[in-house]
């Protein structure tokens, strides 16, 4: 009962969060003007109906753009577009049948798992293009509808696409500055919440998607002709979230340390205290830099935090001063000239490739993915086809609440489930409320609007705020293009209830649990951390020698693919440890029953210690790395470092290949 009195604050935490650095209101003004115009001609012309189903193609398009570089937006938005007109089309279509709805949903809905696992800018079109489908065969609209609601719905998008890329486009680097500065905001939260758990670890969402914005910048840089001024932020931009992934992993040693030193007494609050501060202006210092486009550090902060380490005394003191130096140390590398990077190959690959390329191995049962496939579409098709069977109003909110709350984890499921219920319960209340005042369809259409806007706004920010928004949307177009089936807002409630219950339940029925994996790719991800220092103590080594001749000289070509081989290593062991960190916190939240109950908690216990370990590890591998990029004289402290490191990556990973996972829960 203790276990489970646990997990629900951190279940509670974690479905309602909300990201205020995210919270996008100019994003959401403009995309928003891309829902109104339809809205108000549709208004202005007499169909309400038709407005609103163009309005559903911006609103998605919108949705879309949420995600990537301009390129990367651009084609995301067409893709969004021109998909949901024909489920729109198929949707009509099918609406009046219930097998052919049935049959539609299942199918389209396995296909959009298969493709929404190419990115986050997929998974938000597939989540969208599932909705849509869900809620227009929900409405059965007349069959000669189809292909005027599929031109309708193309052409909401196309507007949206034209407004966001030529009206008012994003400015160059924006997005990525954006997504950079966001990560050094993570850290600051933690230096402003000082102390924190043993055990805290910050998310890795905000530095994946860094990555994966500047990798995606990097791939349109050989055709993008601007300045070289252009190429020269991009490769600052890439040097400050390097350090922002040491620095992160320095700070989970750095926490531990903190929180002894400050158990010491008043003076240890003191000396932990100041050094704080000092690490919180550094940080701030740097994140103002970077959304200004200059990603550099302040040697004043520099010279404080090193004042405030000189400072730090007794042993908890003495075990906080090598976190605090190395992550000065990282700090100091911001102002260092970028180095330079060989372009990628250009590639030439039609936006859908790489869903239909992997097609046989990805829809395979054999694979994570495709048994989530087979599970969501069978699921989904027998909740629509339960749906038709009682035809009652409002049903296909069952289907609908199924299809956004099931994922592939446990976690997710759960966690979104809550945000879910949460989200639609505030917008299902506050609809009722505006409809029980019977206002007039145009007013229940521009109040669509502004829920539009408000699901921009907040979809970045938090999920179950999102889910609210969404909803008043979803109320405020239908009832306002004359749809509507009535005011019953306990049946809407109703049916998410049971959709979400659904989905839980199914999961507990078919589970695929995550936490019995955590020791596997721990392992993995130190062999990875242990591989990463061989290739950056191959890159020190051949600069020693190169520092050695007086310079680069003919050696320019091996001393490239050196530190490719490092870079390539180092993303290697970044994935597996983001993967890793995944899978640990997963085991917090899933359950453990049955005899083996015990033995997963403390496998949970051992997990987080190893996971503690790896970062360390990962924070001295980064140090490391910076410095091998930049030779100086050799010394054989850093040798020994070296020699260290890789041990210490060697012997985690031995250890954590000696004991067998723990039992999945029965």
């Amino acid at each position: 009962m203790r276990r489970v009195t646990r997990r629900l604050p951190l279940v509670l935490k974690t479905a309602f969060a909300f990201d205020g650095p995210k919270w996008r209101p100019d994003t959401a003004l403009r995309c928003t003007v891309g829902v109104a115009v339809p809205v108000l001609l549709g208004a202005l012309s007499g169909n309400a109906a038709l407005g609103v189903l163009a309005s559903t193609g911006a609103l998605n398009a919108g949705l879309a753009s949420f995600t990537g570089v301009t390129r990367s937006r651009l084609r995301v938005m067409l893709i969004s577009s021109v998909l949901m007109s024909l489920i729109t089309v198929l949707a009509i279509w099918a609406g009046q049948n219930t097998l052919a709805t049935t049959l539609s949903v299942s199918l389209v809905s396995f296909l959009l798992v298969l493709y929404g696992a190419q990115g986050a800018a997929a998974t938000t079109v597939a989540i969208q293009s599932t909705m849509t489908l869900i809620v227009l065969t929900g409405l059965r609209l007349p069959e000669g509808l189809a292909l005027p609601g599929g031109g309708l719905v193309l052409a909401g998008g196309l507007l949206q696409v034209l407004l966001l890329t030529v009206v008012w486009p994003a400015r160059p680097r924006q997005a990525e500055r954006r997504a950079v500065a966001l990560v050094y905001r993570r850290l600051e939260h933690w230096a402003e919440t000082l102390p924190l758990d043993e055990y805290a670890l910050l998310d890795a969402t905000s530095l994946q998607e860094a990555w994966d914005l500047l990798n995606d910048a990097r791939t349109h840089l050989r055709q993008e002709r601007g300045s070289e001024r252009t190429r020269q932020e991009h490769a600052e931009l890439r040097q400050a979230l390097r350090v922002a992934e040491g620095l992160r992993a320095a700070l989970v040693g750095y926490v531990r340390a903190d929180r002894e030193l400050r158990q010491e007494g008043a003076e240890g609050e003191r000396q932990a205290g100041v050094l704080a501060a000092a690490l919180l202006g550094a940080l701030r210092q740097v994140e103002q830099g970077v959304r200004r486009g200059e990603a550099r550090s302040s040697a004043a902060w520099r010279d404080a935090l090193e004042r405030a380490t000189a400072e730090l005394r007794g042993p908890a003191g003495e075990a906080l001063r090598p976190w605090a130096g190395l992550v000065t140390g990282l700090l100091s590398d911001l102002d260092r000239p970028p180095l330079p990077e060989a372009l990628p190959q250009e590639r030439r690959r039609g936006a859908l490739r790489p869903a239909l390329g992997d097609w046989p191995r990805s829809a395979s049962l054999r694979t994570l993915l495709g048994r989530h496939a087979l599970k969501y579409a069978l699921v989904l098709g027998l909740s629509v086809y339960i749906e038709r069977r009682l035809n009652v109003p409002h049903g296909y909110w069952l289907p609908l609440t199924v299809g956004v709350v099931l994922r592939q984890d446990y976690v997710s499921t759960l966690t979104r489930g809550v945000a879910r219920l949460g989200g639609t319960l505030a917008g299902v209340a506050l609809g009722a409320l505006v409809t029980a005042l019977h206002p007039p369809h145009t007013a229940l259409a521009l109040l669509g609007v502004g829920a539009a806007f408000f699901a921009y706004a907040l979809f970045p920010a938090g999920y179950a705020a999102f889910s609210g928004a969404i909803t008043l949307y979803v109320l405020f177009s239908v009832a306002g293009s004359g749809l509507s089936e009535g005011q019953a807002a306990e049946q809407r409630l109703a049916f998410t209830l049971l959709g979400g219950a659904v989905a839980i339940l199914t999961y507990l029925l078919w589970p695929s649990w995550q936490g019995p994996g955590a020791r596997r790719v721990l392992r993995d991800a130190a062999e990875a951390q242990y591989r990463y220092l061989l290739a950056v103590r191959s890159l020190w080594d051949a600069g020693q020698a190169r520092h050695a001749q007086g310079g680069a000289g003919a050696h320019g070509d091996a001393a490239a693919q050196d530190a490719d081989r490092a870079s390539q290593a180092r993303e290697e062991a970044r994935r597996l440890r983001v993967q890793a960190e995944t899978l640990v916190r997963a085991a917090r939240i899933e359950p453990a029953w049955g005899q083996g109950a015990a033995r997963a908690r403390q496998e949970r216990r051992t997990t987080e210690a190893a996971l503690m370990e790896l970062h360390a590890g990962a924070a001295r591998s980064l140090s490391l790395h910076a410095q091998a990029l930049r030779p100086a004289p050799p010394t054989p402290q850093v040798g020994a470092e070296f020699g260290r490191a890789a041990e210490e990556a060697s012997a985690l990973a031995r250890r954590l290949g000696d004991a067998p996972a723990p039992p999945t829960p029965e």
